[in-house]
């Protein structure tokens, strides 16, 4: 028994007067030592503990050829974490917590095993109103044809329709685990750059990714100070409460003060960054007055500005605090900058694996809590595929809000084309089309249509771009002749060229805009007009800018024709790497557009070797 929920169900266990049964119990915010359980007995597990933030680890422990049944309460680990379904035999969850639906509803499912259970013994005591078995004893499987005790609300089964459908639309029950796994990241990212505030679970194999459960930090008072956590986050709640920014946050039942927050699938992460801003206002408005200096810093500028229509902290006091708050003098060329912009192919990763020392950059960024964000050309997929990729290549990114990608923001002006009524094809596979912007009956395939309004290039590695393109090139001298005018053309990807493997080069997805101009001359075609969302167009560096909300910052790249140039364009600072595509950027350094610093390595961002030159 690891909280209050597993407490329940062995209080039931003995009111239902079963056999003796053995509690597994250990200190609060951790979970049991699996290693006792006896695989032959019935084994009742909760597989997330919304009030003491914790879950098992695995169910490794769990034995295929077991003998006893394995009852897992899901209540709310149903669609926000992964479930080993081969290792449970009765399931049991609600419709409304990790869907957001009404509450009151639940779902029971049985393995085989489980229903033979019900049918062998006779019947069997049951504290609740639903009864497993008819009156002759047989298993009464009507419940699980539909059949209901009493009238259910037809409003939470078409709350339940609506919200299933959303996750659908979402991507399915992998965009929902990225979602949770996006919005632990930020309450990780905060809790682990906040002196005053720590996990309630201490182990982070059993820690909760959605029941985020946090205690305060006693050693962080000052001297002399009763350290009353109970007083002090009870004030805080008390302030969010008035301010209407959180409610019901308060800690359950007999967890330690401190706090309880939901990250499911249904909470925006932009929201809960928001959150941590309330609650350090809250924090330093509570006990400023008695802490020392370096406990009472507001960090902020962590996360990116939210779209979202939330309500946003008070600034007075925050204001003043930041102000009176003196920074330390920059040592490094890390310190210089508010946000770090990191390209992708060349800089950290090759192909799928991580480059050296990348992974090591990014975590120390994690821990200092400085904000980067990765900037990419890749078009390929959704911010989200990228995302998956660049995990899988081993980087520690928190969140998806750090994929600044040339196909994020090409998608914001094929929805404005699409929703106006345009045909808009795409250069790529259908694949990686719809993973962007979805399906809709305006966007085809280039090579499958004969007309369009809009082109949209996208990076597809493994695309074969240039037989494409004489189809690409028939439709536009067709339109040339017919309407005097091309398609506008959209490229998510600019580069023209990127590094294959083993040191090769390949040509990429914007070849075809000189092709395109190069057969088009004959027919005195005028020159093409190509829109670039990626790097070196100033789109991607705007969107840079609107998140961080600041334009202090240091774009770090491996080609000075997009990364570099586009950089400066956009009046950011720019740094060169040798490390990928350079492009003989040491040597053109008298041009316009040349890097601010080449470096050799990402660690001189931080060794102060580049400072001296500042």
């Amino acid at each position: 028994m690891s909280d209050n929920f597993s407490q329940y169900w062995a209080n039931e266990i003995d009111t239902l007067g079963l056999a003796p049964q053995n509690r597994h119990i250990c200190d609060y915010g951790d979970f049991p030592d699996t290693s006792r359980i006896d695989p032959n007995h019935d084994i009742v597990l909760v597989l997330n503990g919304t009030n003491s933030g914790v879950c098992p680890p695995d169910l490794d422990w769990i034995l295929p050829d077991r003998a006893g049944l394995v009852i897992g309460d899901a209540v709310s680990a149903a669609f926000t974490r992964p479930i080993d379904y081969d290792r449970i035999d009765v399931l049991c969850w609600s419709w409304q917590k990790a869907l957001g639906g009404e509450g009151g509803h639940g779902m029971i499912a049985l393995s085989p095993r489980a229903q033979a259970r019900l049918i062998v013994g006779g019947p069997k005591p049951i504290a609740r109103l639903m009864r497993l078995h008819n009156a002759d004893g047989s298993v009464n499987k009507a419940f699980f044809g539909g059949r209901t005790i009493s009238t259910p609300s037809m409003f939470a089964v078409e709350d339940i329709h609506s919200a299933l459908d959303w996750a659908e639309a979402c991507g399915g029950l992998t965009a929902l685990l990225n979602r949770v796994a996006n919005n632990y990241a930020v309450m990780s990212d905060w809790v682990n750059s906040t002196p005053w505030i720590d996990w309630t679970c201490s182990n982070p194999a059993a820690r909760s990714t959605c029941s985020i459960t946090l205690r305060l930090v006693r050693e962080q008072h000052a001297a002399g100070e009763k350290a009353d956590d109970g007083k002090i986050a009870t004030e805080m709640i008390r302030l969010l409460e008035a301010e209407g920014a959180a409610f019901d946050i308060w800690s359950y039942g007999d967890a330690p003060p401190g706090f309880r927050i939901w990250a499911g699938p249904t909470i925006e992460a932009e929201d809960l960054a928001i959150l941590c801003e309330w609650l350090a206002w809250a924090y330093s408005e509570t006990c400023a007055a008695n802490m020392p200096r370096e406990a009472r810093v507001v960090r902020h500028g962590n996360f990116p500005t939210s779209k979202a229509s939330a309500v946003q902290p008070r600034t007075e006091s925050a204001s003043s605090l930041t102000a009176a708050l003196k920074s330390p003098p920059p040592q490094t060329l890390a310190d210089c900058y508010d946000a770090i912009l990191f390209d992708a192919t060349g800089v950290l990763i090759s192909q799928n694996d991580a480059l050296p020392g990348a992974v090591d950059i990014l975590a120390r960024l994690n821990t200092s809590g400085q904000p980067y964000y990765i900037v990419t050309n890749i078009s390929s997929g959704s911010d989200e595929t990228i995302l998956a990729r660049l995990r899988g290549a081993g980087l520690p990114i928190p969140a998806v809000d750090r994929i600044v990608s040339a196909g994020g923001v090409a998608r914001h002006s094929v929805v404005e084309e699409l929703a106006a009524g345009r045909v808009v094809s795409y250069l790529g596979s259908a694949q990686a089309a719809h993973d962007i912007f979805g399906k809709h009956p305006n966007l085809h395939c280039a090579d499958t249509v004969e007309t369009f309004d809009t082109l949209v290039v996208l990076d597809d590695e493994g695309f074969d771009f240039k037989r494409v393109a004489d189809h690409i090139l028939s439709t536009f001298q067709r339109r040339l002749i017919e309407r005097g005018e091309m398609p506008r053309i959209i490229a998510a990807n600019a580069d023209i060229i990127y590094p294959g493997k083993n040191g090769t080069l390949v040509f990429g997805p914007s070849i075809i805009g000189p092709m395109l101009q190069a057969g088009l001359a004959p027919f005195g075609a005028p020159p093409i007009s190509v829109e670039v969302m990626g790097k070196p167009g100033r789109a991607i560096f705007e969107e840079c800018i609107t998140r961080a909300g600041t334009d202090r910052l240091l774009m770090v790249g491996d080609q000075v024709d997009t990364d570099i140039k586009g950089a400066k364009a956009a009046g950011l600072d720019a740094l060169l790497v040798t490390t990928g595509l350079n492009n003989s950027g040491e040597l053109r350094q008298g041009e316009s557009g040349a890097a601010d610093f080449v470096a050799k390595n990402l660690n001189q961002i931080f060794d102060g070797s580049l400072f001296p030159h500042l």
